[in-house]
């Protein structure tokens, strides 16, 4: 369906054009009409008609001014004039304004069928020499935003503006729309993405409802360039909100939008690039689907102190789950307003995964719940972009590990190995006996051996080595310290039988462990 504009300071012609003309049966639909050029103008520049129709003779702007306008901004708008005089003056006149038709009030139907069908074959013309021309443009600007200057860039903006002089002079402001977790997609959001139109039409759709033109670049599977007209007085603020909630109901999945506020040449765009793609990274801080502006973004406090960065994890306690969610989300919380470097984000995150494994590693069946491991989570983390999605991983596996100790705390003889367990956790350094450790919690120690053996899966021994394994594979972590007294402050006095029992159950020696995954 093409369509139509109509102009004409004559009521009662106008109000025959718009109502009495079977415009339906011609593939045409009326988008608007006006009584002078002036008003004309304005509605055209953003309803974007196919064709004007409009009279020549018309007070404030006729329509030769109005055409004039047209062809300078839209030369593949395609205008039809009417007139009551039969001049060559005027025929003469409309012609060289670029019409591409003329009729003579009062309009024959049939003649302006005729007409119509000639003009829509010129529309089909224009559109398709107009996307070739948008082709070769957004080619153009796709190399701008890849070329790092230079000769090549230079012959680049050449090009672009021979191809359209407008360039020249129109400045734009440039946006990154990237979409937020993309190995979460679901498949439905991810097979639209892979399309090479289907995710181009929300853009499209909010550019038509703002009445906006823009060129879209897409950069990868999952990003795309957005470069905007500015114009004086105009606020593209709530532009870029409606797009980003557009994006979140159609492709259901968000994407955050950086936009670099700095309007300049498409020349700049790869300057461009840089800013909006400057403002996307924020999101680590702000979370996901945002706009977020370049003048915003923060730089990372780097000289944060490292000590106060790993004292963080120290603070979670996980006997009591409820107040160990509330503090683990103060952590995050403080990560976010102290702006902690991303790679210590990371890393304390780590920690705190290895917390909470370090507590699931004490029972023999845990692994048989579903869980994963640290080494599983810490993948997870890994692809996570926000401190909010870190928040909100550590939050569920607190949940879901809480339950699962909940449930072993609540039978009796569980609670009573439990803390012989705990007695080992904070003991393990001392020369610990079953002697002892049955006579802390009043049990024979037979009685102990079997009841831990039931409850923990392990024998006592065997949990003690595991408690030592694990608190010396974090001290290992910790380079300061010579391997004899990681193996004092696990409990044993003999080096060598500490390299001897560590490679029995890692495989390699404590360095070559040092060496290998530190």
């Amino acid at each position: 369906m093409f369509s139509i504009y109509l102009v004409e300071d004559e009521i009662i012609e106008l109000d025959l054009l718009i109502n009495y003309i079977d415009w339906e049966s011609m593939g045409i639909r009326v988008i608007g009409s006006a009584k002078n050029g002036r008003i004309a103008w304005k509605q055209i520049q953003t309803l974007q008609p196919d064709i004007v129709l409009s009279d020549v003779r018309m007070p404030i702007m006729d329509g030769l001014r109005l055409a004039s306008l047209i062809q300078e901004q839209f030369d593949w708008m395609k205008i039809v004039f009417l007139s009551g005089h039969d001049e060559f003056a005027y025929v003469k006149s409309a012609l060289s304004a670029g019409a591409v038709g003329y009729l003579l009030k009062p309009v024959n139907p049939g003649e302006l069928s005729e007409v119509m069908s000639k003009v829509k074959e010129e529309v089909e013309k224009a559109n398709l020499l107009r996307r070739s021309k948008q082709m070769l443009a957004e080619k153009n600007i796709g190399n701008l935003l890849s070329e790092a200057g230079g000769e090549s860039a230079q012959e680049t903006w050449h090009e672009l503006t021979r191809l359209d002089p407008r360039y020249l002079s129109q400045e734009y402001v440039g946006a990154l729309v990237q979409v937020d977790d993309p190995h979460a997609l679901p498949e439905a959001t991810a097979k639209l993405l892979k399309e090479q139109e289907d995710p181009f039409q929300v853009f499209h759709s909010q550019l038509e409802a703002f009445s906006l033109s823009g060129t879209i670049i897409r950069l990868g599977a999952n990003r795309w360039f957005l470069a905007v007209p500015a114009a004086e007085g105009t606020n593209l603020s709530f532009f870029w909100l409606a797009l980003s909630e557009s994006i979140r109901k159609t492709w259901e999945w968000t994407a955050t939008i950086g936009v670099c506020e700095k309007a300049g040449l498409l020349r700049q765009s790869r300057d461009m690039l840089k800013e909006a793609e400057k403002a996307v990274d924020e999101r680590f801080y702000r979370g996901s689907g945002n706009v977020i502006y370049s003048g915003n973004v923060q730089a990372e406090n780097e000289e944060l102190d490292n000590l106060e960065v790993q004292a963080l994890p120290e603070k979670l306690q996980l006997s009591d789950l409820p107040d160990a969610e509330e503090e683990a989300g103060r952590i995050f919380d403080s990560m976010v307003r102290l702006r902690i470097p991303r790679k210590s984000a990371y890393r304390v995150t780590s920690n705190l995964i290895q917390a909470i494994f370090s507590e699931l590693y004490k029972y023999e069946d845990w692994a048989d719940r579903g869980f994963g491991d640290s080494t599983e989570w810490n993948q997870e983390v890994a692809r996570i972009e926000t401190v909010a999605g870190m928040k909100s991983f550590v939050l569920n596996l607190l949940e879901r590990a809480g339950g699962y100790l909940e449930e072993k705390h609540r039978d009796r003889h569980a609670m009573l190995v439990q803390q012989v367990a705990g007695i080992i956790d904070n003991e393990y350094p001392d020369a610990l006996t079953i002697d002892y450790l049955a006579g802390r919690v009043y049990l024979s120690p037979n009685y102990l051996r079997v009841l831990f053996k039931e409850k923990k899966g392990c024998t006592v021994h065997e949990y003690l080595t595991k408690v030592r394994l694990q608190k010396a594979l974090g001290l290992l972590r910790d380079r300061k310290l010579k391997i004899h007294d990681v193996a004092r402050n696990v409990g044993f006095d003999n080096t060598s039988y500490f390299c001897s029992f560590f490679y029995k159950n890692q495989g390699v020696t404590p360095n070559e462990y040092r060496k290998k995954f530190l």
